[in-house]
């Protein structure tokens, strides 16, 4: 009997890696949006750390760009996710694509004409840090709405492909197309993606939240509330921001350490960060094939470690192929830690308050500007190896006492009963 049981859990361990694509319609249209919305912003995160370090040769100037295009998510993720409970979804994640899609139309206009200085690239850098901060709280938001309890760890994991499959192929072009188009032409593609997914979001159905008609105010603290309330979120939100303020910001540097340390131009970089993207890919496609990997505690702190290591090992990686690999890995195990946690947390919560702690969770990313500035000034002074070195030391201590301090995440499953997702599509 044991023995049927053991193998009745292995079934179920088990899916259809294409389970939520194949049964959910609308759920196909928000994988296309994030495809094509990703695909832009991966473009723009090679190209605008390239633009920043072309217009200033400066490796500060680099992080505060990233500082900026990050630090819209402490301050607006938070009145984002009131607004996510309170509006149709759909709606909000359709004004936020426009602003991006904008914002980018017009940097190419001035990349074209020969206007732009850098204060407006960090003026742009803001302005679509700021509208993909609710892009990506909405779409979070979303797919508990149009998948089903039974499909959530699977549309979570395949949600996170789509944003990582770009990766692969957005960084790769991105070099070959400033070589064969120039920068403003790099930018124009990145521009035509942004306009693609707003044309595709238009045909989401309405998504309308269940939380109650309370004040703004009221409505925001809930969120809080709930989050500071719950010892398993607390402790999601702790193992959260770790990552994001202490690892992370290598992102940021990956154009300083192509040109100085690797002796790679714009079309070595966009290589390392595809490698970064497959890796990423393949671990959020593990997680989609596998509950486990996607609603374990334990894995989740496993991953975050390995993550924070392969990191630390690209740092001092003296090749660019040994580099190369390192990020690949960094890609793997980051991927299965953030749909591990975006999984946990979507089971942990109900629909009435799913976009304020799904936006709560997004307030730990506006933590990557905190920790890009300083290890900005820390690679201007002594190198980015020794500023990521930091950082990353830094990152495997403290989540080693996050796990001490909260057993929950040393278990292999959330223990309670999970509160069942409430859809109301039309």
């Amino acid at each position: 009997m044991a023995q049927e049981s053991d193998d009745a859990r292995s079934m179920t361990d088990r899916v259809d890696v294409l389970y939520s694509l194949r049964m959910y319609p609308a759920f196909r249209v928000l994988f296309g949006t994030t495809l094509t919305t990703n695909a832009a912003f991966w473009m723009w995160s090679l190209l605008a750390g390239w633009l920043a370090l072309l217009l200033t040769d400066s490796p500060f100037f680099v992080g505060l760009t990233g500082f900026l295009s990050g630090i819209p998510m402490l301050i607006v993720s938070l009145p984002a996710g009131v607004l996510i409970d309170r509006f149709d979804r759909r709606f909000v994640l359709l004004a936020a694509q426009v602003v991006v899609a904008l914002v980018t139309v017009v940097l190419v206009l001035f990349l074209w004409f020969g206007w732009l200085h850098p204060w407006q690239l960090l003026l742009a850098a803001f302005l679509s840090g700021a509208g993909m901060a609710f892009v990506f709280a909405t779409r979070s938001a979303l797919v508990g709405n149009l998948v089903g309890r039974e499909a959530l760890a699977n549309a979570v994991a395949l949600t996170s492909t789509a944003q990582n499959a770009p990766r692969i192929v957005g960084p790769a072009l991105a070099g070959p197309l400033v070589g064969l188009l120039g920068m403003p032409g790099a930018f124009a593609v990145c521009a035509v993606f942004q306009v693609l997914s707003v044309v595709i979001t238009v045909r989401l159905p309405r998504v309308r939240p269940t939380t109650r008609r309370s004040g703004f105010w009221r409505s925001f603290v809930e969120g809080l509330e709930a989050v500071w309330r719950r010892e398993q979120l607390r402790a999601l939100m702790g193992l959260a921001a770790l990552p994001t303020l202490l690892v992370f910001p290598y992102t940021n540097f990956l154009p300083v350490f192509a040109r100085d340390e690797l002796g790679l131009g714009a079309t070595g970089l966009g290589v390392l960060m595809a490698l970064n993207g497959l890796g990423a890919v393949i671990g959020s496609v593990a997680v989609a094939a596998r509950r486990r990997f996607g609603e374990s505690p334990r894995i989740l702190v496993a991953s975050v470690l390995a993550f924070a290591a392969a990191v630390f090992a690209f740092a001092h990686a003296p090749v660019p192929w040994l580099a190369a690999l390192f990020l690949f890995v960094a890609g793997a195990t980051g991927a299965v830690y953030m749909a591990s946690t975006n999984t946990l947390l979507q089971l942990a919560v109900d629909d009435q308050i799913r976009g304020r702690v799904l936006s709560v969770y997004l307030l730990t990313w506006g933590l990557l500007p905190v920790g890009t500035l300083p290890a900005g000034a820390i690679a201007d002074v002594w190198g980015a190896p020794r500023a990521v070195t930091l950082l990353t030391l830094s990152a495997m201590l403290a989540i080693v006492m996050v796990a001490a301090r909260f057993p929950i995440l040393r278990r292999p499953t959330l223990l309670g009963e999970q509160p069942r997702a409430v859809t109301r599509v039309r």
